[in-house]
């Protein structure tokens, strides 16, 4: 019977030497976890070297390669969707559809990184200026629920509560 890491664990429960795992299966086993967000940097390699049998060095080679195939895969994306983007940005553009031009443009820009910021108003906004301290952590509050914190009792809001080390209301 196999266990999670591809280990065979002895039918009747006895303890038997470790299943060796060759190089790809331990990488491929770490991708797994990359892809699943349970790889824990500077905890997980520990953990899989103890289990495994292994160097943490071994461990830290192969996690080295899983992130590389990891990192890979998205530049991989990013290269197929920018590809893609671009061929219907031009056919459309060769057909004369401004919509889907600018669909795919925007894509393209968004995929890119070269789409330029956005100006985004909030409503009910006030000018940080006519917020007072006070104001700023009930806002706080409302957002954050009880994680937010508090003013001491009797503390009048804008003094002390900074940043430890700095003048009051700081």
């Amino acid at each position: 019977m196999a266990d999670d890491d591809g280990a065979d664990a002895p039918a009747d429960g006895h303890t038997s030497a470790r299943a060796i795992l060759t190089v790809e299966q331990r990488v491929a086993h770490i991708v797994g976890m990359m892809e699943r967000f349970e790889w824990v940097r500077g905890k997980s390699g520990p953990v899989l070297a103890e289990k495994w049998g292994l160097s943490l060095s071994v461990v830290e080679k192969a996690s080295a390669e899983a992130h590389r195939r990891v990192t890979a895969s998205k530049d991989d994306a990013e290269r197929d969707i920018t590809l893609g983007a671009r061929k219907l940005f031009l056919e459309a553009v060769a057909n004369g559809d401004a919509k889907a031009a600018k669909m795919m443009g925007d894509l393209w820009a968004d995929v890119a990184g070269a789409k330029a910021p956005e100006k985004r108003e909030l409503s009910g906004s006030v000018g940080v200026g006519e917020v007072s301290p006070a104001t700023a952590a009930e806002l706080v509050r409302k957002k954050f629920g009880g994680h937010a914190a508090r003013p001491d009792p009797g503390e009048t809001p804008g003094e002390g509560g900074g940043v430890p080390g700095s003048a009051p209301g700081t």
